[in-house]
């Protein structure tokens, strides 16, 4: 991880064209200084919501420096679109979640429904 970081510190600093200090690096990351070091030293990994940071930053790659699975898109995009929708739409998907998972990814009844042309 830490290897791969001080590549990932190294390319934003040659991104942004001028030379940019560790502590600048963590502001961009939404991180302390103190904990970008840890991280850069080896000394602790980043978890958590820390990880999903570091993703939105740097890219998905860093699940896989860090030997976690990569989080679904699909479920990455309905999470952005979430805070969109109303209370009472939230509850019908999560209503319809649970009656699909109830019955199980394999059953051929609770199929998601195809999509209608715009023709």
């Amino acid at each position: 991880m830490s290897e791969w970081l001080t590549k990932q510190f190294l390319a934003w600093q040659k991104q942004t064209e001028k030379r940019q200090t560790v502590t600048s690096f963590a502001a961009y990351l939404g991180v302390s200084r103190d904990v970008l070091n840890q991280w850069m030293n080896g000394r602790r990994k980043p978890s958590g919501q820390s990880v999903e940071l570091l993703a939105e930053k740097l890219g998905d790659e860093v699940y896989d420096v860090l030997g976690i699975a990569r989080p679904d898109p699909r479920l990455q995009a309905i999470m952005k679109l979430w805070g969109r929708l109303s209370d009472e739409i939230r509850q019908g998907l999560f209503e319809e979640a649970e009656r699909l998972a109830a019955h199980g990814a394999d059953d051929k009844a609770v199929a998601a429904p195809k999509r209608r042309s715009k023709n």
